[in-house]
């Protein structure tokens, strides 16, 4: 648990616990520029009201386990209705020099 966070559905909440600096992810894969250069916890947050569009074939690369690409219907059975949290990140690590990580 993310120390200060009751309610990982509720927005206000999250900006309680101290997260700040709110970027669309369209404006993060166009400039980048903006993402803090500091060791930190993310999150990646989802606050439309309807179930997203899922894609048939993502966009990220085969990884060393295999194709990561799933099913539709296996994806729309792990939604969880009216969650906002789709991620929690960790940026940087105690002997890292690199401070963050861009993929």
């Amino acid at each position: 648990m993310i120390q200060g966070i009751k309610d990982f559905d509720n927005i206000d909440e999250i900006k309680k616990a101290g997260f700040t600096g709110f970027y669309k992810m369209r404006d993060l894969f166009e400039n980048c520029s903006s993402i803090p250069k500091v060791k930190g916890v993310y999150l990646v947050l989802y606050l439309h009201e309807k179930e997203p569009d899922f894609l048939e074939k993502g966009t990220g690369s085969l990884s060393v386990k295999g194709n990561p690409n799933k099913p539709i219907s296996a994806l729309k059975l792990k939604w969880v209705e009216n969650a906002i949290v789709l991620y929690v990140g960790k940026a940087g690590t105690i002997n890292s020099k690199r401070h963050y990580k861009i993929v």
